[in-house]
This record gives structure tokens, sequence and C-alpha cells, in this order.
């Protein structure tokens, strides 16, 4: 019992701050006291955060924020440092709601034609990528299922081939240039390589993937390309990435 009395008398009392060889220390744990900051806004888009700088209703100062281009899915707005222990707040931030986009699993042709078309970008006035190709090839290629194929619209009538054969496409380029959706749409997506690969699914159909090749090297393309958008977007802001 009177241990207990002698810890919380002790627990009361005024930390004792100390100096043993020039450096200082204190008998009990010390935390700081942190700058008040406000909870953050998030928002989907980079224009959503472009708009809330560029009606500034919070009254912020433009040249004393950063933009923080942390990944090719999030940004942030930050203030400069605060008080003793230089604190940054965040006003707002970007995340990106980004597809799954199903790289490195092996799909059937109709579930990877979909997410082909579905995952991956061709936008107009770029530099044309293997989209296309790819789309034709994995129309062409088929396991012990091929050929005269009807359909009326309620069954499908199909004619069997043993082995894996490709009808009209004889050569892929590997690996193959393509644009997923891997960062804000406000953006130019990233072009890079991927491997694409097929196989036999037992006995009625092919299995096709992708795996990225790249090394991770749209990453740094994504987060320039978010940079140099604030910029234009918001003038005098100063952007990091």
């Amino acid at each position: 019992m009177l241990e207990s009395l002698y810890n919380a008398i002790r627990k009361d009392a005024a930390p004792t701050l100390l100096k043993v060889g020039g450096r200082d220390y204190a008998d009990r744990s010390l935390y700081p006291v942190q700058t008040p900051c406000p909870e953050p806004l998030t928002v989907s888009t980079l224009t959503a955060l472009a708009d809330y700088l560029n009606t500034n209703v919070d009254e912020l100062e433009r040249g004393k924020l950063i933009c923080h281009v942390e990944s090719p899915e999030k940004v942030s707005i930050r203030s400069a440092l605060l008080g003793n222990f230089a604190d940054r707040a965040c006003y707002i931030y970007a995340r990106l709601d980004s597809l799954k986009i199903p790289f490195e699993e092996w799909l059937p042709a109709e579930k990877f034609n979909i997410a082909l078309q579905a995952c991956f970008a061709e936008p107009e006035g770029l530099t044309a990528t293997d989209k296309g190709l790819v789309l034709k090839y994995i129309s062409n290629v088929t396991a012990t299922v091929e050929a005269g194929v009807s359909d009326d619209g309620i069954t499908q009538a199909v004619a069997v081939k043993t082995g894996i054969s490709s009808k009209a496409v004889k050569a892929l380029p590997n690996p193959v240039t393509l644009r997923p959706y891997r960062t804000f749409t406000e953006v130019e997506q990233p072009a890079s390589s991927f491997v694409f690969r097929c196989r036999k699914d037992g006995d009625d159909g092919v299995l096709f993937m992708l795996a990225e090749a790249d090394g991770g090297a749209w990453r740094a393309e994504a987060m320039k390309n978010i940079k140099a958008f604030m910029e234009q977007a918001v003038p005098g802001l100063n952007v990091i990435a």
C-alpha cells in the first residue's frame, strides 16, 4: 500500500530534468504537445484538389503550401512547418480509388478481353500501344474449342479441335506495351512493358496472363505527370514529387 501511495505521489510530481555529460535527461517519459491541426478533407480527383486551392475557401496562403505527390495514387496539400516541433498540417488529399487490374492472374479469354478493354487506355493523340494486337490475338487463339461457333441467342454450337492453335495471328511481340489505368484520369496513363503469356486450360480452353516487366518505372513517370498537372492547374503552387 505504501509503495502504491509512493508511486501515485511520484506520478503527480513534476519530472526532474538532469544534465549528464552535457546531455539533457528526464526521470520519466515526456510527450510533446502537438500543434493543433484540422482534420483533412478527402477527394478522389486532382480536379477537386485544384478547385479547393483555387477557390481558397479556407483562406490559405498559397506560397506557404506544399503539394506533395506521395505516389501515383495519392496527392496531399500540406502547410509549412508549424510550432516548436515542426509539425505540418494536412488540409486535403486526393486518393485514387484505382481499378483492380488482374496482373499475374490466369484468366479465360472472355474475362481477359473484358479486363483489357475496361482497365487499359488507348488515348487519342498518343502513340498506339499493343492493346489492339493483344485483343486480336486472344480472339484467334483457341485450345480444344475452335471455329464454327454459331449463336442464335439461346444456344451455341462449336466445332472441336485438339491442341493450342492460332487461326490468324502466328506470332506476337513479347513483351507488349500497354497503358493500364494506374493513376488519376486527369493525367496521361504511363505506357509500360508487360509479358503476355497463354497456356492450355485442361481440355476446353486457353488461359491468358499479363505480368509487369518495367521494374516499376511507370510510377516515376506518373508522379511527374501529376506534378505537371498541378503546376498548371494551380499557378504558384509549390509541388514536390
